[in-house]
């Protein structure tokens, strides 16, 4: 069904978590004239459409939540952050959510510090006393402990990482968590970096290929492709630079192929990394600038 939406520069209210509405303007990656079901949006988040563009727009806080999810994974981080400030989340799961997918973006960014508030905002709004009652429940408390985790890890505090990682895993493995399969392959790479950063190649290994396999049983070709990401990081951990070069080339390609702009920059540093440099590649100093184009430079 097309619908009249806003045009490219309009002013518009976008309302915080305090409930405030304050004027922000639309950028034009942000506008899309097509509603759609939530199921289109989740593919495009979640499924087999990740590079879909211009992405439908959103009529629920739910579907909302999904279409910041897809801007963010294209790189376009400015239309993600006014998208998830356009609709109040309907209950404390969702707000979890939104705060746990903000910290994952300043993450991708290096910005671990900062993400770490949000992820913390994550943990107090759902809580960790008690069982989790829902796969709702379930869901936000991991993505909090996870996201916690790797923010641990990315400032160095690997025993802190592990301990998080072990709670989150209490949950999973719960009768509300098992059939979550987005939970258990984030776990999975976060604890391959851990042992990655340790030094522990067999363990990085091992866990990325856990990862690998948890991949091929979810639908989403954008966790597929961070997934090889991961597992390339592990071979180059391993010693193993051709294998992990070709890996990186091969993700940073599928990412290029699918306008996955954050995976298609970490994947040429990567490449970039093992010291064989691919004539033509695009460098990661060009995709880190083209990021900050839009809008990368401005979230938190």
């Amino acid at each position: 069904m097309q619908t009249s939406r806003s045009v490219p520069g309009a002013i518009t209210n976008s309302r915080h978590t305090d409930g405030e509405a304050y004027p922000c303007v639309v950028p034009p990656e942000q506008i899309s004239r097509f509603t759609a079901t939530p199921s289109d949006l989740f593919d495009v988040a979640f499924g087999a459409e990740p590079g879909r563009f211009p992405v439908p727009a959103a009529v629920g806080p739910r579907e909302s939540w999904y279409r910041s999810v897809a801007l963010a994974g294209q790189g376009r981080y400015g239309a993600a952050d006014v998208e998830l400030r356009r609709h109040r989340p309907h209950s404390l799961e969702l707000q979890s959510l939104h705060a746990s997918t903000r910290a994952s973006w300043l993450r991708q960014l290096g910005r671990h510090e900062r993400a770490r508030r949000f992820d913390g905002k994550a943990v107090f709004l759902v809580g960790l006393v008690g069982p989790p009652r829902s796969t709702a429940a379930v869901e936000a408390r991991s993505d909090a402990l996870i996201g916690l985790a790797a923010d641990a890890l990315g400032t160095g505090r690997f025993g802190v990482a592990q301990t998080l990682l072990e709670r989150s895993e209490e949950y999973r493995l719960g009768p509300n968590g098992h059939d979550l399969w987005r939970p258990a392959l984030r776990a999975a790479w976060v604890s391959a970096e851990l042992a990655m950063v340790r030094g522990d190649a067999s363990t990085a290994l091992r866990h990325a290929e856990s990862a690998r396999a948890l991949a091929n049983d979810a639908d989403s070709l954008r966790h597929s492709i961070k997934t090889d990401l991961i597992l390339a990081a592990a071979l180059s951990c391993a010693g193993q630079a051709a294998r992990a070069h070709d890996s990186a080339v091969q993700v940073a390609s599928a990412a290029a192929m699918h306008g996955l702009l954050p995976l298609r920059w970490a994947a040429t540093m990567l490449c970039e990394g093992t010291g064989i440099a691919d004539a033509g590649m695009v460098t990661s100093v060009a995709l880190a600038a083209a990021i900050d184009r839009r809008g990368g430079s401005s979230i938190g």
